[in-house]
């Protein structure tokens, strides 16, 4: 049913999430972060994916039933692409498009959707952006961090100073479809037109430019987990009005060697979710065990601190041998498929895969 801008006296809101199967969770701990501060607004939650798992699935089902609100899982079609002059897929992760693609699924259910970055946390009430008046803007957003906005504003050779985080967006979905927002923005990303460090914020940000409704910076809190851990800060700075805390990079709350206060909220939320039984992320790749080293170094566990170095030492050397074989052996013509391929099977020739 569309039109979900009121509902009687309360107000109504759809939100909306795009992920992979690794960013489920985080989906489902801001849901319940958001419902936990929002007792008073209707909700309707959407998770737009490309593949789940029937974990994940279930999951978020039961979380619903548990709630008693509608989550709805959107499993998109990568088909999508294929009317679209460039189809940029060959060089991005389909996760990256979810956003972009959203407003059209739901140009039938709703007027107005409230998309967020799954990495995100609710501490406040959101009735102020589902009341918010768009006028004639496709959607509203904070700006982006100052040294990143400078950048690339100049990189994407933007008219004004205003460019912004996309990991926040109410959308008003009528006006982004009628200003074909979605096939510009692909078509952008698919182009050699600019050199693209964020590929779907810098295409949002060109292709939307003029367009976009500048928000209060309390709706998208920035935090760099990594750069807390390598200064050894104990405390996240939080602002009494921040009403939505994003924490951006390649360090989330969910990772065991992750800043306590951001573990600790997160940790709160995820007891209230569908995932409430899931345990921390544990390091997997050669650079989150060399952050989980320093974690511990800064916290004085200097004996867990040597065993993650040394994981980090073997991952990493497994890594440059993968790398240099593979190489070798793509250089020799031994192999036609890619280096991401080859050096997967070295890896699994070296028993190092």
């Amino acid at each position: 049913m569309k039109k979900t801008v009121m509902n009687g006296n309360r107000l109504a809101l759809h939100i909306a999430f795009g992920v992979d199967e690794n960013f489920f969770r985080g989906a489902g701990v801001c849901i319940a972060s958001i419902l936990e501060h929002n007792p008073d607004l209707d909700l309707v939650f959407h998770v737009f994916t490309f593949g789940c798992s029937e974990q994940s699935r279930v999951r978020l089902a039961s979380m619903s039933q548990a709630r008693g609100v509608p989550m709805h899982v959107h499993l998109l079609d990568e088909g999508a692409f294929a009317r679209y002059r460039h189809n940029p897929r060959g060089n991005y992760s389909n996760a990256i498009f979810t956003r972009i693609l959203m407003p059209e699924v739901l140009n039938d259910i709703t007027d107005r959707v409230l998309y967020v970055d799954s990495d995100i946390l609710c501490r406040g009430s959101l009735a102020e952006l589902a009341g918010l008046d768009l006028g004639e803007c496709v959607a509203a957003a904070v700006a982006d961090v100052h040294t990143i906005a400078q950048r690339r504003i100049g990189a994407m050779a933007l008219e004004g100073d205003f460019y912004f985080n996309s990991g926040l967006l109410l959308i008003d979905v009528a006006n982004w479809n009628r200003a074909r927002i979605t096939e510009r923005a692909i078509e952008l990303i698919g182009s050699d037109e600019f050199v693209l460090d964020y590929p779907d914020q810098d295409a949002l940000n060109k292709v939307a430019e003029h367009r976009v409704m500048k928000l209060h910076p309390k709706w998208n809190v920035m935090f760099s987990l990594l750069s807390s851990l390598r200064t050894c800060r104990q405390k996240l700075s939080i602002s009494d009005d921040a009403v939505m805390l994003h924490f951006g990079g390649p360090l989330k709350p969910w990772h065991s060697w992750s800043h306590s206060c951001a573990q600790q909220m997160f940790l709160r939320y995820q007891e209230r979710s569908g995932w409430g039984d899931v345990p921390l992320d544990a390091p997997r790749t050669y650079k989150q065990m060399h952050q989980c080293a320093t974690y511990h170094r800064n916290h004085g566990k200097y004996t867990s601190a040597i065993v993650w170095y040394g994981a980090y030492l073997r991952k990493k050397l497994s890594f440059m041998v993968r790398g240099a074989m593979a190489s070798a052996l793509l250089a020799a013509g031994v192999f036609s498929g890619g280096l991401t391929d080859i050096a997967s099977w070295a890896g699994r020739v070296l028993g190092m895969a």
